[in-house]
């Protein structure tokens, strides 16, 4: 019987297939490259490729893969359900990516994104009783669906805590810091004793640390005391903007805390040209950096070497003063604005701004964040198999 071309191709496909399927390596390889969502649908072929794709070797390659293709993740608007959106840098067309909204939450409250790291995300929601202002705390990978209830930490009284997300090169090792309120150290005087504690993804628990001077503070327009940004192995907030005298607060993997001062501007300016309530923290390209909005121009410093480094002064492309800059974000040297209806992006290297499109709701507490898409599981992977 003559083999028609039809056949012939197929048969050579199913031959070259087979070949790339019996070594795993290159098998792995080919998967790594495509979406999670479709990756997923593979654990069901048979147990070979189940196998393949659910160890902790094809999550870190996969990883590695989808950080070649960076995008940002996005809730628009605050709700008790959270819809969160991806961004492609460039085109930044809104794409519904999941909803979060998972059983045993507070519903009475609603949930805010404040951490993307390794295609998770960490949220929080918020509980209170007359005495006690504290959070749920969620671990998400919008891409798979998953989502973890951390166990509740030690009481906050009289102010909600501050919690910040910390991760390590190892893809499975992420940590938790949670800075909360244990009472006053005189009755009837605001002089509060601050601790903190710290869950670890390897351990699943939370473990006290100890005292801390500072409560880091509500940052311009944010709703909660938790805006921060991890950068070269350590958390960074903001605990005061009273200039001279403002400070930041570090901590680092090994729970090292640290206490340094904003950047100097001189008593002579005029107020509104040294640090204002709008400053933000920013990653850029793996240094903390700080980004002072003032009336019709911004500053940015970078933290370098155990000193602030003044980086660049330059006006807003934007001059409607009815735009607000509700929330700022940064990859590597580009700035991301975001105003009540707009997003900017300002290029360091270039001084260019770029309006980007409309959100497909007007904004409302909104949070972004550079984003990864991974199969990583919401407790770090630590139950992953090596291979």
């Amino acid at each position: 019987m003559v083999e028609t071309r039809a056949q012939h191709r197929r048969r050579v496909a199913s031959l070259t297939w087979n070949k790339v399927e019996s070594n795993q390596d290159v098998f792995q390889d080919v998967l790594s490259r495509l979406p999670v969502r479709s990756i997923r649908s593979f654990k069901t072929v048979n147990r070979y490729w189940h196998a393949s794709v659910s160890n902790k070797h094809f999550a870190t390659i996969h990883l590695a893969q989808s950080r070649k293709k960076p995008s940002y993740i996005a809730c628009p608007r605050v709700d008790k359900a959270m819809k969160l959106y991806l961004l492609k840098p460039g085109k930044f067309n809104y794409r519904h990516h999941a909803t979060v909204d998972p059983p045993g939450r507070s519903a009475d409250h609603r949930m805010h994104m404040i951490a993307s790291f390794n295609g998770l995300v960490c949220c929080i929601n918020q509980l209170y009783d007359e005495h006690e202002v504290d959070y749920q705390i969620w671990i998400c990978n919008p891409s798979t669906e998953e989502t973890l209830l951390l166990p509740q930490g030690r009481p906050s009284v009289w102010t909600e805590p501050s919690i910040g997300v910390a991760y390590g090169p190892d893809i499975s090792e992420y940590k938790i810091f949670r800075i909360f309120c244990v009472g006053k150290r005189n009755a009837g005087k605001g002089d509060y004793l601050y601790e903190c504690e710290v869950y670890s993804s390897s351990t699943g628990a939370w473990r006290s640390i100890g005292p801390v001077l500072h409560l880091p503070m509500y940052v311009c327009f944010s709703p909660h005391r938790s805006d921060h940004v991890f950068a070269g192995g350590k958390i960074y907030w903001l605990v005061s903007l009273e200039d001279p005298a403002g400070i930041m607060l570090s901590v680092d993997m090994e729970e090292n805390f640290e206490v340094m001062e904003l950047p100097y501007y001189s008593t002579d300016l005029r107020d509104e040209d040294r640090i204002t309530v709008a400053t933000y923290l920013i990653n850029l390209g793996g240094s903390p950096s700080l980004v002072v909005l003032h009336a019709d121009y911004f500053d940015v410093w970078e933290w370098k070497e155990a000193s602030w480094v003044f980086v660049i002064a330059d006006e807003f492309d934007f001059m409607d003063f009815a735009e607000i800059v509700l929330f700022m974000t940064s990859s590597e040297k580009e700035i991301l604005f975001v105003t009540d209806s707009h997003l900017w992006t300002y290029h360091l290297d270039t001084r260019k701004w770029k309006k980007r499109g409309r959100p497909p709701t007007r904004f409302t507490n909104p949070a972004i964040f550079p984003f990864t898409q991974s199969l990583l599981p919401c407790n770090g992977g630590v139950r992953l198999d090596g291979r």
